[in-house]
């Protein structure tokens, strides 16, 4: 069982899992410290996901979705590799996201807070907003705020550079890529160990038709191929 790290940001406590030994509090003051003194370049995606996005990777300021049946294999496969070079996501009201799983994609688990914001209106803008404050990506699913907050939220994704994803509905936020993905194959053996996944790249910050097909099987590597 993996422990879990409570963390303060803003005055908004966050918790999330830990690894024994493997970052202190002080390291991850300077990552934060760090991170607001980027040059904030696009965080890197794997070699598969990025012929799918304008600049090769994930835009810090902008606003990404996942939908599809196979969101959260896609969005596992998304922020793997920035996880993997130091980067920190936090994921908000994300009930379904199954850490084993995250891992065997290749998620960086000691890098990942898993946040509950509770269903308060009010709660959830202040939470997503202190995580967008002070780390690279957040992920967020069924937002909970007002056309206006969203608005500040987008805002201060700009000013720290940070990147916001959205798993299923975007709700009142307008995201720059849309990732679809549609499963078009199973394999069997005595449980599932392999699984055909289309993605297609939607938005308005995508010119003419993107699109790859994934293939996640049941160990920490995933192979795809890319289409135009």
């Amino acid at each position: 069982m993996t422990p879990q790290h409570t963390l303060e940001i803003h005055g908004i406590a966050l918790t999330g899992v830990h690894q024994h030994a493997v970052h202190t509090g002080a390291e991850l003051a300077e990552r934060l410290a760090q991170h607001r003194g980027s040059e904030y370049g696009p965080l890197p995606v794997g070699p598969e996901l990025s012929a799918l996005f304008p600049t090769g990777g994930l835009e810090r300021g902008h606003i990404y979705g996942c939908r599809g049946d196979a969101s959260l294999s896609v969005l596992y496969a998304l922020i793997a590799r920035a996880t993997q070079v130091g980067s920190w996501v936090a994921t908000v009201n994300l009930f379904s996201l199954g850490l084993m799983s995250a891992r065997e994609h290749g998620v960086a688990l000691q890098r990942l807070l898993c946040v509950d914001a509770g269903t308060q209106t009010t709660t959830w803008t202040q939470v997503v907003g202190a995580c967008v404050d002070g780390l690279d990506v957040v992920v967020v699913h069924a937002p909970q705020c007002s056309l206006h907050d969203a608005r500040r939220i987008e805002a201060r994704l700009k000013a720290h550079g940070s990147v916001l994803i959205i798993v299923g509905d975007p709700g009142v936020f307008s995201p720059a890529v849309v990732l679809l993905s549609h499963t078009t194959q199973w394999e069997f053996s005595t449980h599932a160990s392999r699984r055909e996944v289309d993605v297609v790249a939607t938005g308005r910050r995508v010119h003419g038709r993107r699109h790859c097909t994934l293939s996640f099987p049941s160990h920490n590597h995933y192979m795809g191929h890319v289409g135009t």
